[in-house]
């Protein structure tokens, strides 16, 4: 895996897109936090520490989460896909945090009303056409029945970043 993401072009373009997007040390399961706010700035930290974004990142998506929220309310579990423009990255990456209380995000399209979220996807994207396509792989999983609380449930990281990318293979094995 770290061979293909080293072998990446300056696009950020690889021949498996899973392995160049989900990373095992990019998963918390359990974050306590008391809102989305902190939510975002423990993902962006863990993000800019393992040198996938820049320092403006986690700042660009909490602008762009004001005007353009994220939250989604899925049949199962609430979960939220912040994400910014492509400036603020510098590598393809998908954090994610199992939260253990839910933090209220708005739901997607609306500034009023709220999703408690329990699940956070957040997003490093290089090539903005991958935005697209991600999150159209992200909402496909979340429509899955019991794939959610599947994640919600994990006993750990490594547990909820093995079974989010076996479901991942699955689908590119779907050709979606």
């Amino acid at each position: 895996m770290k061979e293909e993401i080293e072998s990446q072009t300056e696009t950020g373009a690889v021949d498996n897109p899973l392995s160049s997007f989900v990373h095992p040390e990019l998963v918390i399961v359990g974050l306590e936090a008391k809102n989305k706010e902190e939510v975002v700035r423990t993902l962006a930290d863990l993000l800019l520490e393992k040198g996938y974004v820049k320092e403006s990142y986690a700042d660009a998506v909490l602008a762009r989460e004001k005007l353009f929220p994220t939250g989604l309310p899925t049949q199962d579990v609430h979960v939220a896909i912040p994400h910014t423009d492509v400036e603020h990255c510098l590598k393809p990456a998908i954090a994610i945090a199992v939260l253990k209380q839910p933090v209220e995000f708005f739901e997607m399209a609306t500034l009023e009303k709220v999703v408690y979220t329990e699940i956070v996807f957040l997003l490093s994207i290089v090539r903005p056409k991958d935005q697209v396509e991600w999150l159209q792989r992200l909402v496909t999983l979340f429509q899955q029945k019991g794939f959610l609380l599947e994640l919600r449930n994990s006993k750990d990281a490594e547990t909820c970043y093995q079974f989010l990318y076996s479901s991942l293979e699955k689908l590119r094995e779907q050709g979606i």
